[in-house]
Order: C-alpha cells, then structure tokens, then sequence
C-alpha cells in the first residue's frame, strides 16, 4: 500500500536537485503522485524527456518505496 502522504511531497521536500525539479516540472510532474500515475509512454516522447532524468526518478522511487508500484502501475 502506497502512503498518499509521500505522493504529495514536493520534490524539493525529497532532497532531489534542481535540476531534477527543473526538467521534472518541464514534464509537468509536480510530485510524486504525478510520477505515480504518469502515462509512461506520453512522457518519454515529450521533448524534455531524457533517459538519465529517467534514471534518476527511479532512483528516487526506490528510496521512497515506491518503485514497484509504479512499475505495477505501469502495466496495467
């Protein structure tokens, strides 16, 4: 079970970088509930989307718990 409050941390709030914040709010992602329930498909061709951003929102779902999640949430 997913702890909504996580979901609604600002990534600032999570210690990530700002270059992160940046790029994440360039993808329109706003937190991690955002990250959670992204189309993966629409966000890896948005032209912001690079795949060492990628590596490190995984990373960082990893340290919140949450990675498998939403590796579930994005196959179904």
């Amino acid at each position: 079970m997913v702890d909504v409050s996580k979901l609604n941390c600002s990534f600032s709030t999570l210690g990530v970088g700002n270059q992160f914040i940046q790029q994440a709010e360039r993808l329109g992602l706003h937190n991690l509930g955002d990250v959670m329930h992204v189309n993966l498909a629409k966000l890896k061709k948005h032209k912001e989307f690079t795949f060492l951003w990628y590596a490190d929102m995984l990373d960082l779902l990893q340290e919140q718990g949450l990675l498998r999640q939403f590796q579930e949430n994005q196959l179904s």
